[in-house]
């Protein structure tokens, strides 16, 4: 096969039967934790996220035995969420210096209730820290004469790949799950058009997707924590092998040399082949219960053995301890390099991660500094994207001068406050 241009191929080439292929749709392909190297053959009618399709399910599972990823993702979490969204009325101040102060009417209220607003923002923001797509169904209320808001999981959300059509997106609760995905349980959705409400009100349901362009990723976004995946795996070793070792004893802490014919002679006469191996067995098992497992740490083992004619012991069981090499403190350096790996990817500073205690930088007033600047300037992207929806709908419903912001927490000392928090505005705009 020759490739004549970007999406021109010729195949069999130099036979009387060659023929052209020009490649449409698709839309390019993921650079990172993309689809398959050929989507134009691809079987199904939607994007795949990861070759399997299942991209979100294989870092879930890589993080859910791991005892720092997820309260590290919370507390990103919490710092965009700040006190929740308030509404803002953008005004001059007497010293001509544009500002935002707090706003609210019946409408907000009622709109704000109907949708669930608190409880949107904070699943919007759990999908922004978990994958970075945020998928937001619209739906109209034509009694009320507004839209309110869900977030579909995107677990169960895909781009849909169908060329020369709308753009859509498809809802199927088994995507990630090849074993029982069944195409004809696809619900379709047609993407949310800003620039014509019409169109979206006729539909009922549509869906926006709200997503960082990062460069080389076409369709689907990823989180930077997910370039932590060996670090991740590496600390998910590391618990796994102190479980291993206080269940079972650390590394092999004996050496046992025993005669290779130890078994073979019943009084007298040769024991069965059949007898010798399940002698051999049934010792291997209770050196297990008798030297191994937290109920047998520091144990004594007593061995009976026969003195020959000379008095000297007979061949018999010789146990011989080994000496540890590694320490616990080296896999406790790994473990800690590790965490800060980990810390570092999701954008948290490694002493509010609480993985580097007792390095310095950890004062009452150097946390506070660490913490205002984390929430200053490590969530405005965040808060973008995660407001985006609701600020186009304010817009929508005729609010021209206000706009969704969070209303955020500054750390401060008691002297100024005496809850050590005082107000401020992070408006994600």
């Amino acid at each position: 096969m020759l490739q004549l241009g970007s999406n021109l191929w010729l195949l069999n080439e130099g036979k009387p039967t060659a023929s052209v292929l020009q490649m449409s749709g698709g839309g390019g392909i993921d650079t990172s934790f993309g689809t398959s190297l050929w989507p134009q053959f691809d079987s199904l009618d939607h994007i795949r996220w990861g070759i399997g399709d299942n991209q979100p399910n294989l870092m879930r599972k890589v993080i859910h035995r791991n005892s720092i990823v997820r309260p590290l993702l919370e507390s990103l979490r919490d710092m965009i969420y700040g006190s929740g969204i308030g509404f803002f009325k953008r005004t001059t101040g007497a010293d001509g210096k544009p500002q935002l102060i707090p706003y609210t009417d019946t409408r907000l209220e009622e709109w704000s209730e109907a949708t669930e607003l608190s409880d949107y923002f904070i699943s919007a923001i759990n999908q922004r820290i978990d994958n970075a797509n945020i998928f937001t169904r619209w739906q109209w209320d034509p009694v009320a004469n507004w839209f309110t808001f869900s977030v579909s999981d995107s677990f169960v959300t895909r781009i849909g790949n169908i060329t020369g059509k709308s753009a859509e997106y498809h809802v199927n609760p088994y995507f990630g799950h090849m074993s029982y995905f069944q195409p004809t349980e696809t619900e379709r959705l047609k993407a949310f058009n800003r620039l014509d409400i019409d169109y979206n009100k006729a539909r009922t349901v549509t869906i926006s997707h709200a997503k960082e362009n990062i460069a080389g990723q076409p369709h689907y976004a990823f989180p930077s924590w997910w370039c932590a995946q060996d670090a991740i795996e590496l600390a998910n070793l590391i618990l796994a092998f102190h479980k291993n070792g206080i269940l079972n004893g650390y590394n092999i802490k004996y050496l046992i040399r025993m005669p290779q014919d130890y078994f073979d002679r019943e009084g007298n006469r040769n024991a069965d082949a059949k007898d010798v191996k399940a002698r051999w067995s049934n010792f291997s098992d209770n050196l297990s219960k008798w030297l191994a497992g937290q109920e047998n740490v520091n144990k004594t083992m007593l061995i009976k053995y026969l003195r020959g004619s000379d008095g000297k012991m007979l061949d018999n069981v010789d146990v011989v301890p080994l000496k540890n090499e590694m320490s616990d403190d080296a896999y406790d350096k790994v473990w800690k390099n590790s965490n800060q790996s980990i810390a570092n990817s999701i954008g948290i500073l490694p002493t509010l991660a609480g993985v580097n205690p007792g390095q310095g930088n950890d004062s009452g007033s150097q946390i506070r500094v660490m913490a205002d600047f984390q929430s200053e300037y490590r969530t405005p992207i965040h808060r973008y994207l995660t407001l985006k929806p609701i600020n186009q709908n304010l817009r929508i419903m005729g609010y021209r001068d206000v706009v969704a912001a969070v209303k955020g927490v500054q750390l401060t000392t008691l002297d100024t406050d005496p809850n050590g928090k005082q107000a401020s505005l992070n408006t994600g705009q």
